[in-house]
């Protein structure tokens, strides 16, 4: 099995074609992926640059930007760290007035059974019991 790890900017050229001739060749290799065993390691933190670029550079409303990575990210040939708890975090980030990163580390901790321990209120929103506080 080939792995690579993906920057943002392949993402972000797929998902917006703002430089047609590259999003063809990161289109070209998505399907690579669908027909062999290629797969594309996707770190968390790349996923918040991905949402934050598509919000803030290109002008997406969350929802819409959150919508469109759920849909890039869903297949099996993309490698990601708690990927149930990602697109868990992506679904709540869309109906919230939360940062992402709150949003997913409290579905991570959700999924780990642990708690929060932050000075940060916005995690009551989410879940009363799940932020300890300092």
């Amino acid at each position: 099995m080939k792995k690579l790890i993906a920057d943002t900017n392949i993402f972000l050229r797929f998902l917006t074609n703002d430089i047609p001739e590259q999003a063809a060749r990161v289109e070209k290799r998505f399907r690579e992926a669908e027909k062999t065993t290629l797969q594309f390691i996707v770190f968390q933190i790349t996923l918040v640059e991905v949402l934050f670029q598509l919000e803030h550079w290109y002008r997406l409303k969350k929802a819409e930007a959150a919508d469109k990575m759920i849909r890039l990210f869903s297949p099996d040939w993309f490698e990601i760290d708690n990927k149930d708890a990602v697109f868990e975090a992506l679904n709540i980030y869309k109906n919230k007035n939360i940062d992402f990163v709150d949003v997913l580390v409290y579905a991570i901790a959700k999924k780990q059974k642990l708690r929060i321990f932050s000075f940060d209120k916005d995690f009551n929103k989410l879940d009363v019991n799940i932020r300890l506080k300092p």
